[in-house]
Protein backbone atom coordinates (compact mmCIF):
# COMPACT_ATOMS: atom_id res chain seq x y z
CA UNK A 1 0.00 0.00 0.00
CA UNK A 2 2.51 2.07 1.32
CA UNK A 3 4.75 1.71 -2.17
CA UNK A 4 1.66 2.29 -4.28
CA UNK A 5 1.10 5.42 -2.64
CA UNK A 6 4.61 5.96 -2.82
CA UNK A 7 5.03 5.78 -6.35
CA UNK A 8 1.80 7.35 -7.32
CA UNK A 9 3.11 10.81 -5.57
CA UNK A 10 6.45 10.37 -7.78
CA UNK A 11 4.86 10.31 -10.27
CA UNK A 12 1.85 12.94 -9.36
CA UNK A 13 4.87 15.32 -9.04
CA UNK A 14 6.68 14.69 -12.09
CA UNK A 15 2.89 15.25 -13.56
CA UNK A 16 2.71 18.77 -11.51
CA UNK A 17 6.08 20.15 -12.93
CA UNK A 18 5.30 18.94 -16.68
CA UNK A 19 2.06 20.31 -16.64
CA UNK A 20 1.23 23.24 -19.27
CA UNK A 21 -2.18 24.69 -17.61
CA UNK A 22 -1.89 25.93 -13.70
CA UNK A 23 -5.13 24.26 -12.91
CA UNK A 24 -4.58 20.96 -14.32
CA UNK A 25 -0.79 21.40 -12.25
CA UNK A 26 -3.20 22.06 -8.69
CA UNK A 27 -5.39 19.47 -9.33
CA UNK A 28 -2.21 17.10 -10.01
CA UNK A 29 -1.21 18.89 -6.42
CA UNK A 30 -4.20 17.94 -4.66
CA UNK A 31 -4.25 14.19 -5.38
CA UNK A 32 -0.65 14.43 -4.64
CA UNK A 33 -1.35 15.60 -0.92
CA UNK A 34 -4.31 12.99 -0.67
CA UNK A 35 -1.81 10.21 -1.71
CA UNK A 36 0.14 11.65 1.16
CA UNK A 37 -2.26 11.83 4.06
CA UNK A 38 -2.94 8.04 2.33
CA UNK A 39 0.92 7.41 3.20
CA UNK A 40 0.68 9.07 7.08
CA UNK A 41 -2.57 6.75 7.53
CA UNK A 42 -0.74 3.44 6.16
CA UNK A 43 1.88 4.59 8.87
CA UNK A 44 -0.24 4.90 11.40
CA UNK A 45 -0.26 8.50 11.65
CA UNK A 46 -3.82 9.33 11.15
CA UNK A 47 -4.34 12.52 13.14
CA UNK A 48 -1.67 13.80 10.93
CA UNK A 49 -2.92 12.32 7.67
CA UNK A 50 -6.22 14.12 8.85
CA UNK A 51 -4.84 17.09 8.61
CA UNK A 52 -2.84 16.31 5.31
CA UNK A 53 -6.05 16.27 3.37
CA UNK A 54 -8.16 18.80 5.46
CA UNK A 55 -5.62 21.47 6.08
CA UNK A 56 -3.38 21.32 2.60
CA UNK A 57 -5.17 19.45 0.42
CA UNK A 58 -8.60 21.56 1.20
CA UNK A 59 -8.02 24.79 2.50
CA UNK A 60 -4.28 26.00 1.23
CA UNK A 61 -5.17 24.50 -2.63
CA UNK A 62 -8.25 26.36 -2.68
CA UNK A 63 -6.46 29.40 -1.49
CA UNK A 64 -3.70 28.16 -4.75
CA UNK A 65 -6.68 27.51 -7.55
CA UNK A 66 -8.46 31.28 -6.02
CA UNK A 67 -4.89 33.06 -6.69
CA UNK A 68 -4.46 31.35 -10.25
CA UNK A 69 -8.03 31.73 -11.07
CA UNK A 70 -7.42 35.57 -10.21
CA UNK A 71 -4.23 36.13 -11.85
CA UNK A 72 -6.08 34.68 -15.39
CA UNK A 73 -2.36 32.04 -15.79
CA UNK A 74 -3.13 31.22 -19.58
CA UNK A 75 -1.03 28.15 -21.38
CA UNK A 76 1.26 30.02 -23.04
CA UNK A 77 5.32 29.26 -22.51
CA UNK A 78 7.86 31.55 -23.04
CA UNK A 79 11.47 29.17 -23.91
CA UNK A 80 13.55 29.09 -21.44
CA UNK A 81 16.85 29.36 -22.12
CA UNK A 82 19.26 26.39 -20.33
CA UNK A 83 21.94 29.14 -19.57
CA UNK A 84 20.10 31.86 -18.09
CA UNK A 85 21.53 32.50 -14.54
CA UNK A 86 18.47 31.50 -13.02
CA UNK A 87 18.21 28.06 -14.67
CA UNK A 88 21.81 28.12 -13.47
CA UNK A 89 21.08 28.51 -10.04
CA UNK A 90 18.18 26.06 -9.69
CA UNK A 91 20.80 23.02 -10.97
CA UNK A 92 23.22 24.26 -8.60
CA UNK A 93 20.82 24.70 -5.65
CA UNK A 94 19.42 21.25 -6.43
CA UNK A 95 22.82 19.66 -6.39
CA UNK A 96 23.29 21.29 -2.96
CA UNK A 97 20.27 20.15 -1.54
CA UNK A 98 20.35 16.62 -2.67
CA UNK A 99 24.41 16.43 -1.62
CA UNK A 100 23.13 17.70 2.19
CA UNK A 101 19.83 15.09 2.09
CA UNK A 102 22.70 12.43 0.92
CA UNK A 103 25.10 13.10 4.17
CA UNK A 104 22.16 13.52 6.50
CA UNK A 105 20.54 10.58 5.22
CA UNK A 106 24.01 8.66 6.24
CA UNK A 107 25.00 10.48 9.48
CA UNK A 108 21.55 9.39 10.01
CA UNK A 109 21.72 5.57 9.96
CA UNK A 110 24.71 5.87 12.24
CA UNK A 111 23.55 8.15 14.78
CA UNK A 112 22.19 7.05 18.13
CA UNK A 113 19.04 8.55 19.13
CA UNK A 114 18.88 9.98 23.19
CA UNK A 115 15.77 10.56 25.15
CA UNK A 116 15.03 14.21 25.25
CA UNK A 117 14.41 15.72 28.33
CA UNK A 118 11.94 18.20 28.72
CA UNK A 119 8.05 18.90 30.26
CA UNK A 120 6.72 16.43 27.58
CA UNK A 121 8.48 13.13 28.67
CA UNK A 122 6.34 9.46 27.78
CA UNK A 123 4.82 9.94 31.28
CA UNK A 124 3.57 13.62 30.71
CA UNK A 125 2.34 12.30 27.36
CA UNK A 126 -0.26 9.85 28.79
CA UNK A 127 -1.26 12.05 31.33
CA UNK A 128 -2.77 14.33 29.02
CA UNK A 129 -4.24 11.70 26.75
CA UNK A 130 -2.27 11.20 24.04
CA UNK A 131 -0.07 12.40 21.49
CA UNK A 132 -2.84 14.76 20.21
CA UNK A 133 -4.21 16.35 23.20
CA UNK A 134 -0.15 17.02 24.50
CA UNK A 135 -0.03 18.73 21.52
CA UNK A 136 -3.11 21.18 21.12
CA UNK A 137 -2.31 22.07 25.40
CA UNK A 138 0.93 22.45 23.95
CA UNK A 139 -0.19 24.79 20.91
CA UNK A 140 -3.24 26.73 22.46
CA UNK A 141 -2.14 26.99 25.55
CA UNK A 142 1.65 28.19 25.61
CA UNK A 143 1.17 28.87 21.97
CA UNK A 144 -1.74 30.80 21.27
CA UNK A 145 -0.21 34.19 19.57
CA UNK A 146 2.62 32.33 17.70
CA UNK A 147 -0.91 29.91 16.67
CA UNK A 148 -3.04 32.91 15.85
CA UNK A 149 -0.62 34.96 14.08
CA UNK A 150 0.37 31.69 12.02
CA UNK A 151 -3.47 32.24 10.93
CA UNK A 152 -3.10 35.69 9.60
CA UNK A 153 -0.76 34.07 6.79
CA UNK A 154 -3.85 33.11 4.16
CA UNK A 155 -5.29 36.27 4.23
CA UNK A 156 -2.01 38.19 3.90
CA UNK A 157 -1.46 36.00 0.95
CA UNK A 158 -4.94 36.14 -0.53
CA UNK A 159 -4.36 40.01 -0.39
CA UNK A 160 -0.57 39.67 -2.05
CA UNK A 161 -2.59 38.05 -5.21
CA UNK A 162 -5.23 40.84 -5.34
CA UNK A 163 -2.53 42.93 -5.50
CA UNK A 164 -0.64 41.09 -7.63
CA UNK A 165 -3.28 40.51 -10.13
CA UNK A 166 -4.40 43.58 -10.17
CA UNK A 167 -4.51 45.48 -13.51
CA UNK A 168 -4.26 49.01 -14.52
CA UNK A 169 -7.44 50.40 -16.05
CA UNK A 170 -6.42 52.81 -18.79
Amino acid sequence: MIEALTLAVVILSIMMILAKNPINSAFCLVILMICLGGIYAAIGAHFVAALQIIVYAGAVMVLVVFSIMLMNLNETRSSIDLRSPSVLLAVGATVVLLAILTISFFEWQTATLKPVSGPYTLEAIKQLGGNVFALSAMMFAKGYIQFELIGLLLPVAVAGALVLAKRKVD
